[in-house]
């Protein structure tokens, strides 16, 4: 009786877990758009295609007036843009 009442217990928790962990918002859910004006270093390189030199390039070439600078400006691709332009931003301060 109390193994059965074991097996109960962890088939309810896991299932609680489970439905707990299903019900969690995708990590794209959190992501804001990233300002390529004012972004950080770390803030960049969380963009697909854009490591670390790119990141910094990226920064010694604000401010942007459009997103689309980033092409226009030689610093990442015609493809890497396509990649990324749902997920970024050029703010005017």
């Amino acid at each position: 009786m109390i193994v059965l009442a074991l097996i109960v217990l962890v088939t309810a928790s896991v299932t609680a877990v489970n439905i707990w962990w299903l019900n969690q918002p995708t990590v794209e859910a959190h992501r804001s758009q990233v300002d390529i004006n004012t972004a950080t270093l770390g803030e960049l390189t969380t963009l697909l295609e854009i490591d670390l030199s790119t990141a910094e390039r990226v920064i010694s070439e604000r401010p942007y007036t459009g997103k689309d600078d980033l092409v226009q400006k030689h610093i990442i691709s015609q493809t890497t843009y396509d990649e990324i332009k749902d997920q970024i931003v050029a703010m005017q301060q």
